[in-house]
Protein backbone atom coordinates (compact mmCIF):
# COMPACT_ATOMS: atom_id res chain seq x y z
CA UNK A 1 0.00 0.00 0.00
CA UNK A 2 3.05 2.39 0.30
CA UNK A 3 2.77 2.81 -3.40
CA UNK A 4 -1.18 3.56 -3.51
CA UNK A 5 -0.28 5.98 -1.27
CA UNK A 6 2.50 7.77 -3.11
CA UNK A 7 0.53 7.57 -6.64
CA UNK A 8 0.12 11.34 -6.95
CA UNK A 9 3.92 12.41 -7.00
CA UNK A 10 4.45 13.25 -10.77
CA UNK A 11 7.83 10.53 -10.45
CA UNK A 12 5.56 7.20 -10.37
CA UNK A 13 6.67 4.80 -13.25
CA UNK A 14 3.88 3.60 -15.40
CA UNK A 15 3.85 0.30 -13.61
CA UNK A 16 2.98 2.04 -10.70
CA UNK A 17 0.20 3.59 -12.14
CA UNK A 18 -1.23 0.55 -13.64
CA UNK A 19 -0.67 -0.94 -10.65
CA UNK A 20 -3.17 1.62 -8.88
CA UNK A 21 -5.49 1.36 -11.55
CA UNK A 22 -5.64 -2.54 -11.05
CA UNK A 23 -6.09 -2.10 -7.29
CA UNK A 24 -8.68 0.70 -7.66
CA UNK A 25 -10.78 -1.84 -9.65
CA UNK A 26 -11.02 -3.70 -6.74
CA UNK A 27 -14.87 -3.74 -4.91
CA UNK A 28 -14.89 -1.50 -1.90
CA UNK A 29 -15.37 -4.80 0.37
CA UNK A 30 -11.99 -6.17 -0.44
CA UNK A 31 -10.05 -2.38 -0.71
CA UNK A 32 -11.57 -1.30 3.13
CA UNK A 33 -10.07 -4.90 3.71
CA UNK A 34 -6.49 -3.93 3.20
CA UNK A 35 -7.45 -0.85 4.64
CA UNK A 36 -7.84 -3.02 7.91
CA UNK A 37 -4.61 -4.39 7.97
CA UNK A 38 -2.98 -0.53 8.11
CA UNK A 39 -2.73 1.76 11.16
CA UNK A 40 -5.80 3.52 10.92
CA UNK A 41 -3.39 6.67 10.26
CA UNK A 42 -1.79 5.29 7.50
CA UNK A 43 -5.39 4.43 6.41
CA UNK A 44 -6.63 8.00 6.51
CA UNK A 45 -3.73 9.28 4.45
CA UNK A 46 -5.55 7.37 1.24
CA UNK A 47 -8.18 9.74 1.64
CA UNK A 48 -6.22 12.18 -0.53
CA UNK A 49 -6.15 9.57 -3.29
CA UNK A 50 -9.46 10.30 -5.12
CA UNK A 51 -13.11 10.91 -4.62
CA UNK A 52 -13.79 6.74 -4.06
CA UNK A 53 -10.74 6.78 -1.44
CA UNK A 54 -11.91 9.22 0.03
CA UNK A 55 -14.41 7.54 2.47
CA UNK A 56 -12.86 4.50 1.89
CA UNK A 57 -10.98 4.46 5.50
CA UNK A 58 -13.94 5.82 7.48
CA UNK A 59 -14.81 2.02 7.30
CA UNK A 60 -12.04 0.95 9.52
CA UNK A 61 -12.72 -1.97 12.14
CA UNK A 62 -10.02 -1.32 13.99
CA UNK A 63 -10.16 2.02 16.02
CA UNK A 64 -6.62 2.45 18.33
CA UNK A 65 -5.96 5.84 19.74
CA UNK A 66 -3.04 5.20 20.89
CA UNK A 67 -1.05 8.49 22.10
CA UNK A 68 1.22 7.07 24.68
CA UNK A 69 4.07 8.37 22.86
CA UNK A 70 3.17 11.93 23.35
CA UNK A 71 3.08 11.80 26.80
CA UNK A 72 6.59 10.84 27.18
CA UNK A 73 8.43 13.62 29.09
CA UNK A 74 5.05 16.19 30.41
CA UNK A 75 5.20 15.16 34.09
CA UNK A 76 8.25 17.35 33.75
CA UNK A 77 6.82 20.15 32.07
CA UNK A 78 3.83 22.57 32.16
CA UNK A 79 -0.02 21.70 32.72
CA UNK A 80 -0.16 23.86 29.70
CA UNK A 81 1.89 21.58 27.37
CA UNK A 82 -0.43 18.64 29.13
CA UNK A 83 -3.47 20.66 28.44
CA UNK A 84 -2.32 21.43 25.02
CA UNK A 85 -1.77 17.89 24.11
CA UNK A 86 -5.14 16.39 25.43
CA UNK A 87 -6.54 18.71 23.47
CA UNK A 88 -4.74 17.70 20.34
CA UNK A 89 -5.92 14.09 21.35
CA UNK A 90 -10.00 14.90 21.84
CA UNK A 91 -9.78 16.74 18.61
CA UNK A 92 -8.22 13.55 17.11
CA UNK A 93 -11.13 11.40 18.29
CA UNK A 94 -13.51 13.31 18.12
CA UNK A 95 -12.71 14.18 14.18
CA UNK A 96 -12.46 10.45 13.84
CA UNK A 97 -15.37 9.18 15.37
CA UNK A 98 -17.61 12.02 13.39
CA UNK A 99 -16.26 10.60 10.09
CA UNK A 100 -16.62 7.01 10.73
CA UNK A 101 -19.56 5.13 8.72
CA UNK A 102 -19.64 1.32 9.74
CA UNK A 103 -22.56 -0.14 11.53
CA UNK A 104 -19.64 -2.38 13.29
CA UNK A 105 -15.97 -2.32 14.78
CA UNK A 106 -13.87 -5.18 15.91
CA UNK A 107 -11.78 -2.85 18.24
CA UNK A 108 -11.90 0.67 19.97
CA UNK A 109 -8.61 1.54 21.87
CA UNK A 110 -7.75 4.92 24.00
CA UNK A 111 -4.67 5.05 25.10
CA UNK A 112 -4.10 8.93 26.47
CA UNK A 113 -3.71 10.56 30.26
CA UNK A 114 -7.70 12.03 30.67
CA UNK A 115 -8.74 12.84 33.89
CA UNK A 116 -12.48 13.63 35.09
CA UNK A 117 -12.03 17.18 33.36
CA UNK A 118 -13.20 15.19 30.08
CA UNK A 119 -15.67 13.39 31.57
CA UNK A 120 -18.64 13.82 28.70
CA UNK A 121 -16.15 13.21 26.08
CA UNK A 122 -15.81 9.82 27.36
CA UNK A 123 -18.57 8.80 28.01
CA UNK A 124 -19.42 10.01 23.96
CA UNK A 125 -16.48 6.84 23.23
CA UNK A 126 -17.53 4.92 25.35
CA UNK A 127 -21.42 5.02 24.01
CA UNK A 128 -20.13 4.96 20.40
CA UNK A 129 -17.61 1.97 20.92
CA UNK A 130 -20.62 -0.36 22.49
CA UNK A 131 -23.07 1.40 20.13
CA UNK A 132 -21.19 0.03 17.37
CA UNK A 133 -20.91 -3.85 18.84
CA UNK A 134 -17.86 -3.25 19.81
CA UNK A 135 -15.54 -6.63 20.70
CA UNK A 136 -12.53 -5.23 22.28
CA UNK A 137 -12.39 -2.65 24.17
CA UNK A 138 -9.53 -0.57 25.95
CA UNK A 139 -10.02 2.32 28.02
CA UNK A 140 -6.07 3.57 29.16
CA UNK A 141 -6.12 6.75 30.71
CA UNK A 142 -2.63 6.12 32.65
CA UNK A 143 0.38 8.32 32.75
CA UNK A 144 3.52 8.08 34.59
CA UNK A 145 3.13 11.03 36.23
CA UNK A 146 -0.09 10.34 38.21
CA UNK A 147 0.04 6.34 38.56
CA UNK A 148 2.46 6.22 41.35
CA UNK A 149 -0.81 8.23 44.02
CA UNK A 150 -3.92 6.97 44.96
CA UNK A 151 -5.87 9.20 41.81
CA UNK A 152 -9.67 10.48 42.71
CA UNK A 153 -10.06 12.79 39.74
CA UNK A 154 -9.87 10.23 36.90
CA UNK A 155 -12.93 9.77 34.61
CA UNK A 156 -15.64 7.89 36.74
CA UNK A 157 -17.40 4.74 34.31
CA UNK A 158 -20.89 5.65 35.65
CA UNK A 159 -24.12 2.76 35.02
CA UNK A 160 -25.77 5.54 33.19
CA UNK A 161 -23.47 5.34 30.26
CA UNK A 162 -23.66 1.95 30.12
CA UNK A 163 -27.63 1.62 29.54
CA UNK A 164 -28.33 -0.29 26.53
CA UNK A 165 -31.31 -2.06 25.18
CA UNK A 166 -29.19 -5.04 23.55
CA UNK A 167 -26.56 -7.64 24.78
CA UNK A 168 -23.08 -5.73 24.30
CA UNK A 169 -20.54 -7.65 22.20
CA UNK A 170 -18.00 -7.40 24.28
CA UNK A 171 -15.25 -9.88 24.31
CA UNK A 172 -12.29 -8.30 25.78
CA UNK A 173 -12.37 -5.42 28.22
CA UNK A 174 -9.36 -3.15 29.61
CA UNK A 175 -9.95 -0.44 31.94
CA UNK A 176 -6.67 1.48 33.34
CA UNK A 177 -7.12 4.50 35.70
CA UNK A 178 -10.55 4.21 35.11
CA UNK A 179 -13.37 4.74 38.19
CA UNK A 180 -15.45 1.78 38.08
CA UNK A 181 -17.20 0.26 40.95
CA UNK A 182 -17.80 -3.11 41.66
CA UNK A 183 -21.74 -3.07 40.90
CA UNK A 184 -21.18 -1.40 37.57
CA UNK A 185 -18.50 -3.89 36.85
CA UNK A 186 -21.09 -6.82 37.99
CA UNK A 187 -24.22 -5.05 35.70
CA UNK A 188 -21.85 -4.74 33.03
CA UNK A 189 -20.53 -8.45 32.54
CA UNK A 190 -24.07 -9.56 33.28
CA UNK A 191 -24.98 -8.07 29.76
CA UNK A 192 -21.94 -9.15 28.55
CA UNK A 193 -22.59 -12.60 27.40
CA UNK A 194 -19.09 -13.14 25.53
CA UNK A 195 -16.28 -11.67 27.60
CA UNK A 196 -14.08 -13.83 28.16
CA UNK A 197 -11.01 -10.98 29.11
CA UNK A 198 -11.26 -8.91 31.89
CA UNK A 199 -8.65 -6.04 33.44
CA UNK A 200 -8.94 -3.60 35.36
CA UNK A 201 -6.09 -1.03 36.74
CA UNK A 202 -5.69 1.20 39.79
CA UNK A 203 -9.23 2.03 40.36
CA UNK A 204 -9.98 3.84 43.08
CA UNK A 205 -13.33 2.74 43.05
CA UNK A 206 -13.29 -0.84 43.28
CA UNK A 207 -13.73 -2.07 46.81
CA UNK A 208 -15.64 -5.20 46.35
CA UNK A 209 -16.22 -7.45 43.45
CA UNK A 210 -18.37 -10.44 42.89
CA UNK A 211 -18.25 -12.48 39.77
CA UNK A 212 -21.03 -15.52 39.49
CA UNK A 213 -23.43 -17.16 37.14
CA UNK A 214 -23.02 -20.62 35.07
CA UNK A 215 -23.05 -18.21 32.21
CA UNK A 216 -20.04 -16.25 32.82
CA UNK A 217 -18.10 -16.78 29.67
CA UNK A 218 -14.74 -14.65 31.78
CA UNK A 219 -11.44 -16.69 31.06
CA UNK A 220 -9.15 -14.16 32.09
CA UNK A 221 -9.47 -11.79 34.95
CA UNK A 222 -7.16 -9.31 35.76
CA UNK A 223 -6.97 -6.60 39.11
CA UNK A 224 -3.91 -4.80 39.54
CA UNK A 225 -3.32 -1.85 42.16
CA UNK A 226 -6.58 -1.26 43.31
CA UNK A 227 -5.71 0.54 46.25
CA UNK A 228 -8.95 0.56 48.19
CA UNK A 229 -10.11 -3.72 46.90
CA UNK A 230 -11.07 -5.55 50.07
CA UNK A 231 -12.81 -8.45 48.74
CA UNK A 232 -13.22 -10.44 45.76
CA UNK A 233 -15.36 -13.43 45.17
CA UNK A 234 -15.12 -15.67 42.04
CA UNK A 235 -17.78 -18.27 41.10
CA UNK A 236 -16.64 -18.69 37.54
CA UNK A 237 -16.87 -22.07 35.85
CA UNK A 238 -14.38 -20.92 33.11
CA UNK A 239 -11.90 -19.56 34.47
CA UNK A 240 -8.76 -20.33 32.88
CA UNK A 241 -6.03 -18.08 34.88
CA UNK A 242 -6.33 -15.25 37.34
CA UNK A 243 -3.97 -12.36 37.61
CA UNK A 244 -4.14 -10.10 41.49
CA UNK A 245 -1.33 -7.80 42.33
CA UNK A 246 -1.92 -4.73 44.69
CA UNK A 247 -3.22 -4.52 48.72
CA UNK A 248 -3.94 -7.68 51.21
CA UNK A 249 -7.54 -8.31 50.27
CA UNK A 250 -9.89 -11.45 50.76
CA UNK A 251 -10.79 -13.80 48.04
CA UNK A 252 -13.25 -16.61 47.81
CA UNK A 253 -13.17 -19.31 45.05
CA UNK A 254 -16.49 -20.69 45.55
CA UNK A 255 -16.60 -22.31 42.33
CA UNK A 256 -13.06 -22.13 39.74
CA UNK A 257 -12.81 -26.18 38.69
CA UNK A 258 -10.82 -24.73 35.51
CA UNK A 259 -8.40 -22.49 36.87
CA UNK A 260 -5.00 -23.42 35.65
CA UNK A 261 -2.80 -19.98 35.90
CA UNK A 262 -2.66 -18.41 39.00
CA UNK A 263 -0.36 -14.69 39.38
CA UNK A 264 -0.58 -13.36 42.52
CA UNK A 265 2.22 -9.85 43.56
CA UNK A 266 1.98 -6.52 45.69
CA UNK A 267 1.66 -6.32 49.20
CA UNK A 268 -0.97 -9.49 49.07
CA UNK A 269 1.80 -11.53 48.28
CA UNK A 270 3.44 -10.97 51.19
CA UNK A 271 0.38 -12.37 53.68
CA UNK A 272 -1.71 -14.86 50.92
CA UNK A 273 1.51 -17.01 50.70
CA UNK A 274 2.48 -17.01 54.73
CA UNK A 275 -1.94 -17.50 55.88
CA UNK A 276 -4.57 -16.90 53.27
CA UNK A 277 -3.90 -18.52 50.27
CA UNK A 278 -1.95 -21.73 51.39
CA UNK A 279 -4.86 -22.98 52.55
CA UNK A 280 -7.33 -22.48 49.57
CA UNK A 281 -4.86 -23.06 47.44
CA UNK A 282 -5.57 -27.17 47.87
CA UNK A 283 -9.11 -26.73 46.75
CA UNK A 284 -8.05 -26.62 43.01
CA UNK A 285 -3.57 -27.41 43.22
CA UNK A 286 -4.28 -30.28 41.52
CA UNK A 287 -5.25 -28.40 38.45
CA UNK A 288 -2.50 -25.75 38.91
CA UNK A 289 -0.51 -25.64 35.75
CA UNK A 290 1.48 -22.52 35.58
CA UNK A 291 2.29 -20.24 39.12
CA UNK A 292 3.96 -16.67 39.31
CA UNK A 293 4.88 -14.95 42.62
CA UNK A 294 5.94 -11.11 42.60
CA UNK A 295 7.54 -11.38 45.74
CA UNK A 296 10.27 -9.80 48.23
CA UNK A 297 12.79 -12.17 49.86
CA UNK A 298 12.06 -12.71 53.96
CA UNK A 299 13.70 -15.74 54.37
CA UNK A 300 13.27 -15.87 58.06
CA UNK A 301 9.36 -15.84 57.59
CA UNK A 302 9.38 -18.10 54.64
CA UNK A 303 10.67 -21.01 56.41
CA UNK A 304 7.93 -20.96 58.14
CA UNK A 305 5.94 -21.96 54.70
CA UNK A 306 4.02 -25.08 54.04
CA UNK A 307 3.73 -25.43 50.92
CA UNK A 308 0.62 -27.58 49.22
CA UNK A 309 1.38 -30.41 46.88
CA UNK A 310 1.28 -28.90 43.87
CA UNK A 311 0.32 -31.95 41.46
CA UNK A 312 0.09 -30.62 38.05
CA UNK A 313 2.27 -27.45 38.34
CA UNK A 314 4.83 -27.27 34.90
CA UNK A 315 5.52 -23.61 34.91
CA UNK A 316 6.90 -21.82 38.28
CA UNK A 317 8.02 -18.19 37.37
CA UNK A 318 9.51 -16.45 40.36
CA UNK A 319 9.61 -12.27 40.02
CA UNK A 320 11.87 -11.50 43.08
CA UNK A 321 13.27 -8.63 45.14
CA UNK A 322 16.58 -9.55 46.77
CA UNK A 323 19.75 -8.09 48.43
CA UNK A 324 22.84 -9.70 47.72
CA UNK A 325 22.81 -10.92 51.04
CA UNK A 326 19.55 -12.70 51.13
CA UNK A 327 19.33 -16.53 49.93
CA UNK A 328 16.90 -18.05 47.32
CA UNK A 329 17.39 -21.10 48.43
CA UNK A 330 14.48 -20.29 50.70
CA UNK A 331 12.78 -21.35 47.25
CA UNK A 332 13.15 -24.32 47.23
CA UNK A 333 10.84 -26.00 49.47
CA UNK A 334 8.46 -24.54 46.80
CA UNK A 335 9.99 -26.18 44.12
CA UNK A 336 10.41 -29.55 46.12
CA UNK A 337 6.36 -29.61 46.65
CA UNK A 338 5.97 -29.19 42.57
CA UNK A 339 7.29 -32.86 41.27
CA UNK A 340 6.14 -32.29 38.02
CA UNK A 341 7.54 -29.17 37.62
CA UNK A 342 9.12 -28.80 34.01
CA UNK A 343 9.86 -24.47 33.72
CA UNK A 344 11.61 -22.41 36.29
CA UNK A 345 11.97 -18.94 35.46
CA UNK A 346 13.61 -16.16 37.84
CA UNK A 347 13.64 -12.73 37.29
CA UNK A 348 16.06 -10.63 39.97
CA UNK A 349 15.62 -7.24 41.26
CA UNK A 350 19.09 -7.36 43.42
CA UNK A 351 20.38 -4.42 45.41
CA UNK A 352 23.79 -4.77 47.03
CA UNK A 353 24.38 -5.32 50.64
CA UNK A 354 27.89 -4.96 52.47
CA UNK A 355 26.43 -7.78 54.96
CA UNK A 356 28.80 -11.07 54.78
CA UNK A 357 27.31 -14.76 55.32
CA UNK A 358 28.63 -18.11 53.79
CA UNK A 359 27.81 -19.73 50.72
CA UNK A 360 24.98 -22.58 51.59
CA UNK A 361 24.54 -25.41 50.33
CA UNK A 362 20.86 -27.57 49.88
CA UNK A 363 20.59 -31.08 48.71
CA UNK A 364 17.17 -32.41 47.48
CA UNK A 365 17.21 -33.89 43.95
CA UNK A 366 14.40 -32.50 41.65
CA UNK A 367 13.65 -35.15 38.56
CA UNK A 368 11.62 -33.56 36.27
CA UNK A 369 12.89 -29.59 36.01
CA UNK A 370 14.69 -29.96 32.26
CA UNK A 371 14.46 -25.50 31.50
CA UNK A 372 15.81 -23.11 33.97
CA UNK A 373 15.75 -19.05 33.06
CA UNK A 374 17.75 -16.51 35.22
CA UNK A 375 16.59 -12.65 34.04
CA UNK A 376 18.93 -10.09 35.91
CA UNK A 377 21.66 -12.15 36.84
CA UNK A 378 24.56 -10.14 38.43
CA UNK A 379 26.99 -13.33 39.56
CA UNK A 380 26.35 -12.13 43.08
CA UNK A 381 26.08 -14.65 45.98
CA UNK A 382 22.58 -14.83 46.10
CA UNK A 383 22.26 -15.46 42.25
CA UNK A 384 25.38 -17.98 41.84
CA UNK A 385 24.19 -20.04 44.90
CA UNK A 386 20.99 -20.75 43.23
CA UNK A 387 22.19 -21.24 39.99
CA UNK A 388 24.56 -23.84 41.50
CA UNK A 389 21.64 -25.29 43.54
CA UNK A 390 19.96 -25.71 40.52
CA UNK A 391 23.09 -27.15 38.57
CA UNK A 392 23.61 -29.84 41.04
CA UNK A 393 20.12 -30.66 41.79
CA UNK A 394 18.10 -30.79 39.08
CA UNK A 395 18.82 -34.07 37.64
CA UNK A 396 17.05 -34.09 34.00
CA UNK A 397 18.26 -30.63 33.15
CA UNK A 398 18.31 -29.84 29.63
CA UNK A 399 19.04 -25.65 29.70
CA UNK A 400 20.14 -23.16 31.71
CA UNK A 401 19.71 -19.55 30.23
CA UNK A 402 21.11 -16.58 32.21
CA UNK A 403 20.26 -13.55 31.18
CA UNK A 404 22.04 -10.25 32.69
CA UNK A 405 18.68 -8.23 31.47
CA UNK A 406 15.53 -8.46 33.66
CA UNK A 407 12.46 -7.88 30.85
CA UNK A 408 12.32 -4.08 31.72
CA UNK A 409 16.06 -3.68 31.19
CA UNK A 410 16.19 -4.96 27.78
CA UNK A 411 17.20 -2.50 24.49
CA UNK A 412 18.25 0.24 27.37
CA UNK A 413 21.45 1.80 26.55
CA UNK A 414 23.06 2.83 30.13
CA UNK A 415 26.37 2.37 29.91
CA UNK A 416 26.58 1.34 33.79
CA UNK A 417 24.60 -1.80 32.68
CA UNK A 418 26.00 -2.53 29.77
CA UNK A 419 29.28 -3.00 32.13
CA UNK A 420 27.42 -4.85 34.74
CA UNK A 421 25.95 -7.48 32.45
CA UNK A 422 29.80 -7.81 31.03
CA UNK A 423 31.00 -8.47 34.37
CA UNK A 424 27.94 -11.08 34.82
CA UNK A 425 28.56 -13.06 31.70
CA UNK A 426 32.21 -13.61 33.21
CA UNK A 427 30.99 -15.30 35.79
CA UNK A 428 28.24 -16.88 34.31
CA UNK A 429 31.25 -18.84 32.35
CA UNK A 430 32.90 -19.73 35.61
CA UNK A 431 29.44 -22.03 36.26
CA UNK A 432 30.38 -23.31 32.90
CA UNK A 433 33.82 -24.37 33.51
CA UNK A 434 33.75 -25.58 37.25
CA UNK A 435 30.41 -27.67 36.62
CA UNK A 436 31.12 -29.00 33.31
CA UNK A 437 27.65 -27.86 31.73
CA UNK A 438 28.96 -26.31 28.27
CA UNK A 439 25.89 -27.43 26.16
CA UNK A 440 23.43 -27.10 28.69
CA UNK A 441 24.27 -23.39 29.61
CA UNK A 442 23.26 -20.26 27.26
CA UNK A 443 24.49 -16.83 27.88
CA UNK A 444 22.72 -14.20 26.20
Amino acid sequence: MSEVLQITSPSVSKAQKREYDNINELPDEVLISILARMPMKEAARTSVLSRRWKKLWTYHPYLVFDGSNSLRGIHSRSEQVLESEQFKYLNWVNDVLESHHDAAIDEFKIRFYLDQCYQSDIDDWVRFAFGKKVQIFELDLSSSRVISHVQDSGYELCSHTLHFQTPLSLTSLVLKQVRVSGEVLENLLSNSPFLERLCIGASTSLVHLRLAGPSLCLTYLEITACARMKSLELDAPNLLSLKYSGQNIEIRFIEVPNLAELFIGGMFVETCTRSYLLPLVPTFASQLQKLVLEMRVDERKMKLFEYPILTQLKELELQVRARDHDSLLCLTSLINASPSLNQLSLELSWSKSYTRRRVMKVKRHHYNLKEVETRGFVGGMVDTEFCTYLVENAIMLEKMRIDPFTKNEKGGGNCFKAERAKAARVRAEDLRSKYGVEDKLVIL
